[in-house]
């Protein structure tokens, strides 16, 4: 009986142990950062409510999420537990530029990422009821320190990630170009 208690005991330390874990990585903002990543000036963008965009949707792996504005304050990333977390500092997903949109990588939001294949599409619902899809062009597994790859570029597109790898230490991204002719 001793022992039993004792194993009992040992397990209820290690639920503890791992509940922590979890606590904390849920509630790090920076768990989503890229480390080396600075924001260039605002990009100029039409900041009329209409054009926020405000859904995620990938059909191919059944992504469907609201999309929440987020910032970089003082070197920490808004993240949200309840959907996308759309950089305001990017363009607006089918202006010119680089749009970046993140998540965390749980099963409700951004897990299913990892599934995602180039020729798929990315659909992005605004404000006003108007949608635009993206196609896209390839996928990667990257390190923390890798912020170029959110660098503005002169094409349309939307920069999608999550965390990967050990300790969340990687990023998994997803790059699509907008479908001019949608």
């Amino acid at each position: 009986m001793k022992h039993f208690a004792l194993i009992l005991i040992i397990f209820g330390v290690l639920w503890l142990l791992l509940g922590g874990y979890y606590f904390g990585l849920t509630h790090n903002p920076n768990r989503l950062a890229f480390a080396d990543y600075k924001e260039s000036q605002k990009h100029e963008q039409s900041k009329h409510k209409a054009s926020t965009p405000t859904r995620l949707i990938i059909p191919a792996v059944t992504i469907d999420l609201p999309i929440v504005s987020a910032e970089i304050r003082n070197s920490l990333w808004d993240t949200t537990n309840n959907g996308a977390s759309y950089l305001t500092s990017s363009p607006i997903p089918g202006e010119k530029g680089n749009s970046i949109i993140y998540g965390h990588n749980w099963a409700s939001l951004f897990g299913p990422l990892m599934y995602i294949k180039p020729g798929e599409k990315v659909q992005i619902i605004y404000a006003d009821g108007t949608r635009k899809t993206f196609t896209i062009e390839y996928t990667s597994t990257v390190s923390a320190n890798e912020g170029s790859i959110l660098n503005q570029t002169t094409d349309k597109r939307i920069t999608l990630y999550t965390c990967a790898g050990w300790f969340d230490s990687k990023r998994f991204v997803v790059v699509a170009i907008l479908d001019e002719h949608h």
